[in-house]
């Protein structure tokens, strides 16, 4: 009998499909806003940074979304883009309360350890998991939403081109999971590509030297392997607590990039599926995507081939 869903365990279910905050809503996110709008709001500043919150029409959801962006104080403009994304029960804005992105940023530029670059925190609440994760929906709304259209308005925005060595792409739990699809698919877009604690489909294949064929399309024409802009194989970056229930996951996806041949960087320290360990790597998701060669010693890990 086909399985409808590719889960690994009841633990995992119960863990990963608890009820999203997808309920709760800020005023904010309640005002209208016009297709074409983009409204954007100074949330706050650090020495060497602003962070705003930028809100638009995604015509992917049918509704406004919105992202949080920090923005580098810097004579000229940053010239690239590093989106992290969070997990399935978070909101944006818990990236900088629980994981303090904008304080190790800030910090890391300080002591220039890393390169200037927009860092963006998109919005990847969706109602219904089981939806992103099915057969039955082979071009999941998270591709267009955020290689797309968030990509996009960042790219219109900060006035930072669509060149491949522009951009990066991470997250944690779901987010991990997203960053990885968007890699695969938008490979010729992202030149590095984070994933922490992530989940993984077991039928996802890994930049193929040929196209694979789409398999079953969507209303639009989109297949699950569709891979919509071609490019060489991103630096990869994978990280999971030992401790964590998708230990065995990660540890699985290590060693089939190994097997292929794939080249990436692997870290494992003792630690779950918390705030905790990920504040533990966040420091090294900056300095994989972003070092400055000065800087980059102590965040360096080691590639496996």
């Amino acid at each position: 009998m086909r399985r409808r869903w590719r889960l690994h365990g009841l633990a995992l279910v119960a863990a990963l499909f608890q009820p999203a905050c997808w309920q709760h809503k800020e005023p904010f996110e309640k005002a209208p806003l016009n297709r074409g709008e983009i409204q954007v709001v100074r949330l706050s500043e650090r020495a060497n940074l602003v962070v705003e919150r930028v809100r638009f029409w995604s015509n992917e959801m049918n509704e406004p979304r919105f992202f949080v962006a920090l923005v580098p104080k810097t004579q000229v403009a940053p010239s690239e883009v590093f989106i992290l994304n969070h997990g399935w029960r978070d909101r944006p804005e818990d990236l900088l309360i629980h994981l303090k992105v904008d304080q190790v940023y800030d910090q890391l530029l300080s002591r220039h350890e890393v390169r200037p670059a927009i860092v963006v925190l998109p919005d990847v609440r969706f109602s219904n998991f089981y939806r992103e994760y099915s057969d039955r929906y082979p071009f999941p709304n998270y591709l267009t939403l955020v290689a797309e259209e968030v990509a996009g308005t960042v790219s219109h925005r900060y006035a930072i081109p669509f060149e491949r060595q522009r951009w990066a792409i991470g997250g944690f739990s779901f987010g991990g999971y997203l960053s990885l699809d968007v890699g695969r698919r938008y490979a010729g877009r992202f030149a590095s590509v984070s994933v922490i604690s992530g989940l993984v489909d077991s039928e996802w294949g890994y930049w193929p030297s040929q196209p694979p064929p789409p398999g079953p399309l969507d209303s639009q024409g989109r297949g699950k392997h569709t891979i919509v802009v071609p490019g060489p194989v991103p630096r990869l970056f994978l990280a999971c607590g030992s401790d964590d229930r998708l230990f065995s996951t990660m540890r699985d996806l290590h060693a089939k990039l190994t097997e292929i041949g794939i080249p990436h960087a692997w870290s494992t320290a003792p630690g779950g599926h918390t705030w905790k360990y990920w504040s533990s790597v966040l420091p090294l998701m900056f300095k994989f995507h972003l070092a400055n060669e000065q800087g980059a010693g102590s965040g360096q890990v080691t590639p496996q081939k």
